[in-house]
């Protein structure tokens, strides 16, 4: 009866996880969406490309379809969508372009130290797999 209530409770929490991890996803695909009329600014259109490519790495390894990424490529890449939807910033983004300047320069501090060569894998194999 015990190992049935357990088992039970870890049943609900993997699928109020799972529940909550494809909310998340669908939250950032949405943000994805609105920055997609950033990417012709010459600035920082680069990055939002990254960005933009991070969530869809970000996606495919949450369905299993992009195995094998690292812990520090997972962590930097969250931190980086983390900082875009927080609304904590160095400088606010409803100041033109300089608000989205500093958001650039933070993403690629990150994808520097720990995403880039991974995200070019990536990007690899999405074009070997026909996505």
């Amino acid at each position: 009866m015990l190992k049935l209530n357990i088992d039970s409770k870890v049943g609900r929490a993997v699928t109020a996880v799972a529940h909550g991890t494809g909310k998340t996803l669908e939250a950032i695909n949405k943000a994805s969406r609105k920055l997609e009329p950033l990417a012709s600014l010459p600035i920082i259109g680069g990055t939002v490309a990254d960005v933009q490519d991070i969530i869809s790495m970000l996606d495919d390894y949450y369905h299993g379809r992009y195995k094998k990424l690292p812990v520090s490529v997972i962590l930097g890449s969250v931190a980086i969508v983390a900082y875009l939807l927080s609304p904590f910033d160095i400088v606010p983004d409803n100041i033109p372009l300089l608000g989205f300047v500093d958001d650039a320069f933070i993403i690629n501090i990150v994808l520097e130290l720990c995403v880039d060569k991974e995200l070019e894998r990536y990007r690899n194999w999405r074009a070997g797999a026909g996505t």
